[in-house]
């Protein structure tokens, strides 16, 4: 996706044509977010929903002809494949094939594999946000805001799924979401979870909140740094540009 996101070899038509295509997998992959909040928040069925089984699969065609695109733009056909395996796999219509073949599913599988066609949304967002910004800094805060808030939001969406039917201090979503924000900043939270689930999500969460925010912490102050190095060093070019050119010229022999 790189290869043809930062591409400005391309065509200024391609280039519109794959940024068209980006926009379109942001849009359907917000309207999944929305449809699977509702369905969460009113505690609706995840098997019994062919609307929505429909819709994602639509989605996951989306996303194939998405990565089609670049693979026919990019220069090294075989080298951008093997780039995207990954990205490739989680968008292929997984729900629809084990639906197709019968094959039985817990509730909460089916519920965590709803999300995995969002991964490749993400990356592409991260890209556009990066892309859009021309100063480094910004491009990586914009990566980096895109992270922690989707780490706590699906966070959320998936403790309150383990949680609610079991735990009496998770009353509703909002309670998940309260949990999942505090315990990625590592200040820890009242609730506590029950389910093994929980757990994990409690660690994961916390491995990267003390990973992430130092990593921020360490990266803008380098480019803070960096900026008043520049602005110096610019400064310093504009003063001996001004004395040179006040200099009084030496007279001709």
């Amino acid at each position: 996706m790189q290869a043809t996101l930062y591409d400005h070899s391309l065509s200024p038509f391609r280039r519109r044509f794959v940024t068209t295509i980006h926009l379109l997998v942001l849009v359907a992959s917000v309207v999944m977010i929305v449809w699977i909040t509702r369905e969460t928040i009113d505690n609706v069925s995840f098997i019994t929903a062919p609307g929505y089984m429909k819709f994602q699969f639509w989605v996951c065609l989306l996303f194939l002809f998405d990565i089609a695109v670049e693979w026919l733009f990019a220069p090294r056909k075989w080298k951008y494949f093997v780039a995207n395996i990954f990205f490739i796999f989680i968008s292929i219509p997984w729900l629809n094939i084990v639906e197709a073949l019968n094959i039985g599913l817990s509730p909460q599988m089916s519920y965590l594999m709803r999300f995995v066609p969002m991964i490749r949304a993400g990356y592409v967002l991260a890209l556009i946000s990066g892309a859009l910004s021309a100063n480094r800094a910004l491009s990586m805060m914009s990566v980096y805001i895109i992270w922690v808030i989707a780490s706590v939001y699906f966070g959320s969406l998936v403790f309150f799924v383990e949680e609610h039917y079991i735990n009496s201090q998770v009353g509703s979503w909002w309670d998940a979401l309260w949990w999942a924000s505090l315990n990625i900043t590592t200040v820890g939270c009242e609730i506590s979870p029950m389910t093994a689930t929980g757990k994990v999500l409690a660690i994961i969460l916390s491995g990267e909140g003390l990973i992430l925010f130092p990593v921020f912490t360490v990266y803008v102050t380098n480019a803070v740094i960096s900026s008043q190095k520049g602005e110096a060093s610019s400064s310093t070019t504009t003063s001996s540009t001004d004395s040179t050119s006040q200099a009084p010229s030496q007279p001709q022999n």
